[in-house]
């Protein structure tokens, strides 16, 4: 998931993806089908995965995928920290 997602094998990122693992049923996962779309433009797109998991159980997710310098990695890491001097981007402006 480490190498897939296209981050640095730290510990923050190792943390990040057994609480991702987890929250989507842990391992075991048999990749049955993988289809991605160029919906967002030619370096960003989306990938459809459809697995089972150990049971049988059919699962599918959707993951928004983004090629940097040839290769392609899945956005799934959230957590990543900022790269020494930058900020990261804010959503809430602060309020007068």
């Amino acid at each position: 998931m480490i190498s897939v997602g296209g981050v640095e094998d730290e510990e923050w990122s190792r943390q990040e993806a057994e609480r991702i693992l987890a929250d989507r049923g842990g391992r075991g996962w048999r990749i049955k089908d993988v289809r991605i779309q160029h919906d967002m433009g030619p370096d960003v797109g989306s990938a459809r995965l459809l697995a089972e998991d150990k049971k049988g159980k059919p699962l599918q997710d959707t993951f928004t995928v983004t090629r940097e310098k040839g290769t392609w990695h899945l956005t799934v890491f959230t957590d990543q920290p900022a790269e020494p001097g930058k900020e990261s981007a804010a959503t809430d402006k602060p309020r007068s």
